[in-house]
């Protein structure tokens, strides 16, 4: 439950700025482009925190031989 609470976080963060910043300094690319690099961007980043906020991140495995 935590995790996804971090993941949306994270994915409103991510579309809030992306749409400021496509706004503000690239204006002249069309709007459905604009929403189509937000909406990638938003995806890419709840992908990564999902996969970045595993549990097993100090799990490391030793070897014996």
């Amino acid at each position: 439950m935590k995790r996804a609470i971090y993941v949306i976080i994270t994915m409103i963060i991510v579309s809030v700025l992306a749409t400021w910043v496509l706004g503000k300094y690239h204006s002249e690319v069309p709007f459905q482009t604009r929403m189509l690099i937000t909406a990638g961007g938003v995806l890419l980043s709840g992908i990564l925190t999902i996969f970045m906020s595993r549990k097993d991140v100090g799990h490391v495995e030793t070897k014996l031989k």
